[in-house]
């Protein structure tokens, strides 16, 4: 693992945008706080855990989106793939360079949705480690998909469209501000795989906001870590890591 590569391009694609625009930053922080506000004013407050621990599902999920579109622009646009393919880089130390890159974008919403889930009580110190932990896994799965289905996108206009939808579908509709037991069975059950359904769950019972069951909880764990396993997989078997 070229640790060298990694913080430098983090440096090239993470640090220095965001000295030169911290524009970008309210960017990845501004879907979770719209949400935050509507459910705090929809449901005057009641639901107000929820919300703070999907904004910060959605965010660690929607950094790992934006993925497909960085990685199709450095590919079709900046040629910088062209660079990396070139030279003994590998597609696990590009995918961490710039997971890394796009992880410093989403630093600030992260450290604000952790603020306010210990002034809600929701994090404390027994429960922070299993919440990262949770976090972490979920950074991988979403970023192996934008690595993967970026691969493949054949033009840059594709790309921003699409991740925008993939973040929709993955962050609104599934139970992520909300309870899962407020939609249908049915519903439930075809939305029950999704990586972020199933971190979003496992966080609100470690929060305390919902009690799995022990069956239903350490079967999301383990759907979540094998999930992220073949995604991870995947994004290295069928990615076209070669010359665009």
């Amino acid at each position: 693992m070229k640790i060298k590569f990694i913080l430098s391009f983090a440096l090239f694609y993470g640090v220095a945008p965001v000295k030169r625009g911290t524009i970008y930053v309210i960017t990845y922080m501004i879907t979770p706080l719209a949400e935050l506000f509507l459910i705090y004013v929809v449901t005057r407050g009641a639901l107000i855990g929820y919300a703070i621990m999907g904004g910060l599902v959605a965010i660690v999920a929607g950094n790992g989106i934006s993925f497909l579109a960085d990685f199709a622009f450095l590919r079709l646009e900046t040629k910088i793939q062209d660079l990396l393919v070139a030279t003994e880089v590998t597609p696990t130390e590009y995918i961490f360079g710039l997971m890394l890159s796009n992880l410093i974008f989403s630093v600030p919403g992260i450290a604000l949705y952790i603020i306010l889930a210990v002034l809600y009580r929701l994090v404390n110190i027994l429960n922070i480690l299993p919440i990262v932990l949770v976090l972490v896994l979920l950074l991988l799965t979403t970023s192996s998909i934008g690595f993967l289905i970026g691969s493949f996108i054949p033009h840059i206009r594709y790309s921003w469209g699409l991740g925008s939808i993939l973040s929709i579908l993955l962050t609104v509709l599934p139970p992520v501000f909300y309870p899962y037991f407020l939609i249908p069975k049915t519903a439930f059950y075809v939305i029950f795989p999704i990586p972020t359904t199933l971190g979003a769950m496992i966080l609100q019972d470690l929060t305390g906001l919902i009690h799995l069951s022990s069956n239903v909880l350490y079967g999301s764990i383990a759907l979540l870590i094998v999930e992220t396993v073949i995604f991870y997989y995947l994004s290295r078997r069928f990615s076209r890591w070669v010359s665009a």
